[in-house]
């Protein structure tokens, strides 16, 4: 088999693998960066005046063949895999050719769809077959099996790709310190010893001062500072983030607060309700729905308008009654509802609690500053709570322990020469150089 890593060797996001073999090929990922070489936030509208071979010349996009939407020369790939649904995962496949076939998780399917609302990263996956922890699936001449990886983001998979007795084994991004606890444990006892080549995730090395808390720690913290609050809670947070979704839910349910949620939340958490045990509006009562107008003149012009309308609205909560309730709200808060929602609440002071609870490096980005504004008008100072996503050493040993790789090759990284610090038989590889497997 060969392996190309086109994009991921040396910096976090963007992820892009392409493994070939005979007539074979097939793409894991097609995420869109996080940053650019200089550090700054990556934004795909920046380059919105060049057309799609330029974004390739300026190695925007990968240079892959067969898969852009101008390169009909090409045999098509045989089939796109896709880990889950981080924008710098998936973010790319609205340059994506329409007769490419996608292999990924129900779940992942459906927030990809909803995440397509409200972000650059238009993705209307039509063609897909939805994938299954534990079992097996043909793609060409590969035989590949996901696994259920335990992550930040809710149905994330890692893939074994088999070929003519060589193997493949992707990580994806994962962890064990989230909500699926017996997520890795399953991984390890059903993945084979002896894969010819790991990739493997290293988003924390270089990170060493980084928390490593589980839900259940986030979880009992929230509870106490919630107990400690005289007034409302605000809180910024992923919304596709189910886990810590669940943890705020819980820690609200915990001192009788109502949770308070925004409708695009909400739908997130109606989409996925039958395919886990997860909270939402419909069915756990101390749920409320808020509709920040920007938002609600979004879904009046999507498919999920009639949902929203029909159902969700039925557990709409008023500014009046926020500011009738300050005492018993835990609620999402972002820069976009500001001034079409949350600054209409009456009697929000100093007394108030703001917590963020995203990666800390999102906190100075521009689509924080008119949140973080209006706290600071209000006296109001945030405290950060959080846990990553990804995992630590001591996670990434139990994996390496376990498939006993013959080469291990750093993914998902800005520091992959510290692989060598911790592991044996490590490859360096370089974006878009093949190696032999």
């Amino acid at each position: 088999m060969n392996l190309t890593i086109h994009r991921g060797t040396h910096e976090i996001g963007g992820s892009c693998v392409e493994i070939s073999n005979k007539d074979s090929r097939i793409i894991i990922d097609i995420g869109m960066p996080i940053s650019k070489k200089d550090g700054k936030k990556f934004e795909i509208r920046e380059y919105r005046r060049l057309d799609g071979p330029a974004l390739v010349k300026e190695k925007i996009l990968p240079d892959i063949k067969g898969i852009y939407k101008w390169d009909k020369g090409n045999k098509p790939v045989d089939g796109l895999l896709i880990s889950h649904a981080h924008i710098d995962h998936y973010g790319f496949f609205s340059y994506l050719r329409n007769d490419i076939h996608c292999y990924l998780g129900e779940g992942t399917r459906r927030l990809i769809e909803l995440s397509s609302i409200f972000s650059d990263a238009k993705a209307n996956i039509k063609s897909y077959t939805p994938i299954k922890s534990g079992q097996p699936f043909q793609v060409g001449s590969f035989t590949i099996t996901p696994y259920l990886m335990d992550h930040s983001a809710f149905d994330a998979y890692a893939f074994l790709v088999e070929s003519d007795g060589k193997s493949i084994l992707y990580s994806g991004d994962f962890r064990e310190h989230g909500r699926k606890t017996y997520a890795l444990p399953k991984f390890l006892e059903l993945v084979p010893e002896g894969v010819d080549a790991l990739l493997l995730e290293g988003t924390l090395l270089g990170r060493d001062n980084e928390k490593h808390q589980t839900e259940e720690d986030i979880e009992s913290e929230l509870v106490k500072i919630i107990k400690g609050s005289k007034s409302i809670v605000f809180v910024s947070l992923s919304s596709q983030n189910i886990d810590r979704l669940v943890s705020f839910y819980k820690a609200a349910l915990r001192t009788d607060r109502l949770f308070v949620i925004d409708a695009y939340t909400a739908l997130i958490l109606d989409e996925l309700k039958d395919l886990a045990k997860i909270p939402s509006p419909t069915s756990h009562p101390n749920i409320r729905v808020f509709f920040p107008k920007n938002l609600y003149d979004k879904l009046k012009k999507t498919d999920k308008w009639d949902m929203v309308r029909t159902k969700l609205s039925k557990f709409k909560i008023s500014r009046e009654e926020i500011s009738r309730k300050l005492d018993k709200i835990v609620m999402i808060a972002r820069s976009s509802m500001v001034k079409k929602f949350i600054s209409e609440i009456d009697g929000i002071d100093e007394l108030a609690t703001a917590l963020y609870s995203m990666w800390s490096g999102y906190f100075k980005e521009d689509s924080m500053k008119e949140l973080l504004s209006f706290f600071s008008q209000n006296g109001i100072k945030p405290q950060e709570l959080h846990t990553s996503g990804h995992a630590p050493v001591v996670t990434l040993k139990k994996v390496v322990n376990k498939t006993k790789p013959k080469m291990i090759i750093p993914i998902h990284t800005s520091s992959p020469k510290r692989y060598k610090d911790f592991f044996p038989n490590v490859v360096e590889a370089k974006d878009g150089v093949s190696l032999e497997i």
